[in-house]
């Protein structure tokens, strides 16, 4: 099965044309859209965007962090493509074995859903 990265949003900012103050000093969260090739539809994951110096100046007690890209500055097209490789490496035969893949990388709307 194909799927592919939709379209990527933000609450905050629209990711194609932000750019941060400090270029090695940004955090953000993109909200990824992401679903089969030949399907109309998608569902969503977040991923958190920074950069180590965010981390240091932000994260002070130690945390395990999952669903977090560090990147060294805001760089969309380089964002856009580590996250369609990752998209790459998760696809499998069905959506909901790619979706629960994708959500090791990405905070799928759907995880730990129970009917």
């Amino acid at each position: 099965m194909k799927v592919l990265l939709k379209s990527v949003g933000s609450i905050e900012y629209d990711p194609a044309i932000y750019f941060p103050e400090v270029e090695n000093l940004f955090g953000i969260t993109l909200t990824l859209s992401i679903g089969p090739d030949n399907e109309i539809g998608s569902e969503y994951f977040d991923l958190f965007v920074c950069t180590p110096e965010w981390l240091c100046k932000h994260q002070w007690l130690p945390e395990l962090i999952r669903h977090m890209l560090i990147v060294r500055k805001y760089d969309f097209d380089e964002i856009k493509d580590t996250i369609n490789k990752c998209i790459e490496k998760c696809t499998c035969d069905t959506w909901l074995e790619t979706a629960q893949k994708l959500s090791r990388y990405f905070a799928w709307e759907y995880e730990d859903y129970q009917s």
